[in-house]
Parts: structure tokens; C-alpha cells; sequence
């Protein structure tokens, strides 16, 4: 049965930000990487409550600030559909930009991209990031699960200023975009969410960030509502709302394949 969730009237949201999240466990500052994850998968009910998730579609729109004036610059939505199946984590994204059409997916065998109807080949950026962007909107919507995936390593990086303790994700090779990006994460005691979290991608010195605000559950499966970015001067940079969520929708798998 499809399911579907229309904004807060159906989902249960904490704003992380402020640190509210009842389901919370104390976690020791002497943890290791791998016991503070298990212990905020163990917090939303193990990976038995990420198995049921076998499909799933929802937008996820992304909204554009200026650092200087705060205001909002543009927004864009991407309606996202994605299946966990035996030949891979599978998806199909569709989005506009001004007026033009922009379709791209994975089935497990072939790679395709659309801009208005007319095939993309190799060196298309958005033929190019496929499997990327693939692998992308299956981590979010897996997280925490997902840093269990092979190929995805932690790293203990100490406890910094603030006494947080801070958690390494590095990729194995074909994992992420770059082999060399990498990502932090910062845990305080008594919460199994972390507080915040950084990006830098390969070849780069700067460190993007984030947090998460709006957990939403959607008939049991737990995923965050939206990403807020900002740069290190504390400058909101953007917004990434996921919304519109479906569990588990009845699809035929060749929404997956390229457009006939």
C-alpha cells in the first residue's frame, strides 16, 4: 500500500539544533566510532528498522541563501524515486531547471540522463554524476544505517575544544564523488544524533557544514527533514527539505530505465 506523508501532520519533527530528541541515549566520551553509531542506529530501533524500507519517493527541495544578506536567492525541487533491490541501490531523479526538463537514473545495468527529452552521453555533467548522485540521496535517506555500508570507514578524531567528540567518514575507492572527500561528525554526551557535521571534498581546505533539524517518522522508518548548510564564518549557505515521503510505494521497476 502506498503510504504518504504531507508535511508536519505526519510526521513526528524535533529540531535537532536545539538539542531535543527524547529517544536519546548517554553516550561516553571515550566511545569508539563504531559503538557511537551502533548506538544511534540502536536508538531508532536497530537495523531491523531500516530493512522494511525496500522503495521509497519524495522531493527533496533545495533552497539557495546569499551569506551576505541572509535573504533567499532560489529554490529547487527534485522529485527523487529510489529501490533497494538485488542489482543495487536503484534510483530515478527529475527536476527543472528554469525551463528546461532534467531526468537521469540508474537500473542496476545502465546509466541514462535526459534534458528534454534528448539523450546525454559521457562528459554531460549530469550523465557524469549519476551514480554519485545515486549513491547520494540513498545516504541520506539511510542515515545512520548507511555508515555501516562497506566501503564507508570511521575514524576516531580525538575531542575537540568544546569537548565533542568527533567522528572521520573516509570512502572506499569509487564510493563517494572523490576518493578523497571526507566528512566529520560531532557527538556530545547524552545525545545520539550528532550536533553537527562537516564536508570537505577532495583537493579542497575548506570544510562546508551542516546540521540536522525536523526528524521526521513516517509509519516507523526515520529519516531528517531538512540539512541546514552554513560556511565556517556561520553564514547560512542552504537548505535541503525532504518531504512528500513515501514508504514503500508499489513502482514498475522500469521507472529505473531509460526513457523509450
Amino acid at each position: 500500500m502506498t503510504r504518504r506523508a504531507l508535511g508536519t501532520a505526519l510526521a513526528t519533527s524535533f529540531v535537532l539544533a536545539a538539542g531535543a530528541w527524547a529517544a536519546d541515549r548517554s553516550t561516553s566520551p571515550a566511545a569508539t566510532p563504531d559503538e557511537l553509531v551502533t548506538t544511534w542506529i540502536d536508538a531508532l530501533g536497530g537495523l531491523e528498522a531500516y530493512w522494511p524500507l525496500k522503495t521509497a519517493r519524495y522531493t527533496i527541495t533545495t533552497e539557495i541563501y546569499d551569506t551576505d544578506s541572509g535573504r533567499l536567492r532560489r529554490t529547487r525541487p527534485r522529485y527523487v524515486t529510489i529501490a533497494k533491490t538485488d542489482r543495487g541501490d536503484l534510483v530515478r531523479i527529475e527536476r527543472w531547471e528554469g525551463n528546461d526538463f532534467i531526468s537521469h537514473g540508474w537500473d542496476g545495468e545502465t546509466v541514462w540522463a535526459r534534458y528534454n527529452g534528448e539523450e546525454l552521453a559521457p562528459g554531460d555533467k549530469d550523465y557524469d554524476e549519476v551514480l554519485y548522485v545515486a549513491g547520494d540521496v540513498h545516504y541520506w535517506i539511510g542515515l545512520p544505517f548507511k555508515l555501516n555500508d562497506p566501503g564507508v570507514n570511521l575514524h576516531d578524531r580525538g575531542i575537540d575544544d568544546q569537548g565533542r567528540q568527533v567522528v572521520g567518514v573516509t570512502f572506499g575507492e569509487g564510493v563517494g564523488l572523490h576518493d578523497g572527500d571526507t566528512w566529520q561528525y560531532w557527538f556530545v554526551e547524552g545525545r545520539t544524533w550528532p550536533v553537527q557535521l562537516a564536508y570537505k571534498e577532495e583537493g579542497r581546505t575548506n570544510w562546508s557544514y551542516l546540521r540536522f533539524e525536523d526528524v521526521r517518522t513516517v509509519d516507523g522508518y526515520t529519516f531528517v527533514g531538512r540539512r541546514v548548510h552554513y560556511n565556517e564564518a556561520g553564514a547560512l549557505t542552504k537548505v535541503l527539505h525532504t518531504h512528500d515521503f513515501e514508504l514503500n510505494p508499489e513502482l514498475d521497476m522500469a521507472v529505473f530505465s531509460p526513457p523509450q
